[in-house]
């Protein structure tokens, strides 16, 4: 046996989602729902281990999530990170039994501490706190073992939504108490939009609250909520859209001068990619079907 159930389509779906999701925002999960542990890391030695432990006993098979960080402390030790997605449709029953055995393999088999924590995306899992398994024989307390977990499902949005975008992402799995479920996907979205975050992270922090507050599954918000969140949605994909085809026709540009002049000067390229008009490009490629040099190129200020 094993300890594991079998993969599900849906449960597919939220471990791929959840598993990238980890991979590219790690430091601010720990910082949004553990921040004292969060603030005794140096995330700057983060790495992944992606490969799956197992350990074949008599009769069973054990397995360690695939999902595992290794990070040094502001100490100068050196912490391996447990973080195991918890999807719905699972038994979370045995939740509790099986962190425990996770802790202690990855304890023996990487020989470093562990900061064990699920992230359980089933409601009525008891929120944000740590968790306590227990071991008794004979009436006498063996073990005690704690790890923290993050019940989304069960956490108010509203306490998320205002500051850090990656909270105000989750906050499309969270619980609304005041706010109706189009508000708090709207607030999200820009939250997310107009963050400093790269447009990748920014598409897919997007994907995840359109993935869990689809539009047709939103309940009638008002007519003023619904356009707002129609015109949030249409401006940010038009101008994702115009964005692209910007790029797309500053890379043409580029290969077509390097064709015609060679190897370009740093700051030539750098001030090209910084257009953002796509006449001023048109123009641009109107003078490189006459330019000689590369000095009858007219470049903005």
């Amino acid at each position: 046996m094993t300890t594991d159930l079998p993969d599900s389509p849906g449960r597919t779906l939220h471990d791929r989602i959840f598993k990238e999701f980890l991979h590219r925002f790690l430091p601010e999960f720990l910082r949004i729902f553990f921040p004292a542990e969060a603030a005794r890391l140096d995330f700057s030695t983060l790495t992944f281990l992606d490969q799956e432990l197992r350990i074949n006993l008599p009769e069973q098979v054990l397995r360690v999530p695939d999902f595992v960080a290794e990070v040094s402390t502001l100490d100068g030790e050196t912490e391996a990170i447990l973080v195991h997605v918890e999807v719905e449709g699972r038994d979370r029953r045995s939740l509790a039994q099986r962190m425990f055995e996770y802790y202690s393999l990855l304890r023996i088999l990487r020989q470093k501490k562990v900061l064990p924590l699920a992230l359980v995306l089933q409601p009525q899992a008891g929120g944000l706190g740590w968790q306590m398994y227990q071991e008794t024989l004979f009436g006498r307390t063996l073990l005690e073992f704690h790890y923290g977990q993050v019940g989304l499902r069960d956490l108010p949005s509203e306490a998320y939504l205002h500051g850090d975008p990656v909270a105000a992402a989750l906050a499309a799995l969270m619980q609304p108490t005041e706010l109706h479920p189009a508000e708090v996907k709207l607030a999200g979205l820009q939250s997310v939009i107009h963050s400093d975050l790269t447009d990748g992270d920014k598409l897919f922090l997007i994907d995840i609250i359109e993935t869990y507050l689809p539009r047709e599954k939103l309940p009638d918000a008002g007519e003023q909520i619904m356009q707002a969140l129609v015109d949030t949605e249409l401006t940010w994909g038009e101008r994702h859209k115009l964005e692209g085809e910007l790029d797309g026709e500053i890379k043409m540009l580029l290969r077509l001068l390097r064709h015609k002049f060679g190897p370009l000067p740093e700051p030539f390229v750098q001030r090209l990619e910084a257009i953002d008009d796509p006449a001023v490009l048109d123009e641009l490629s109107e003078q490189v079907l006459t330019a000689v040099t590369l000095d009858d190129i007219t470049l903005p200020e």
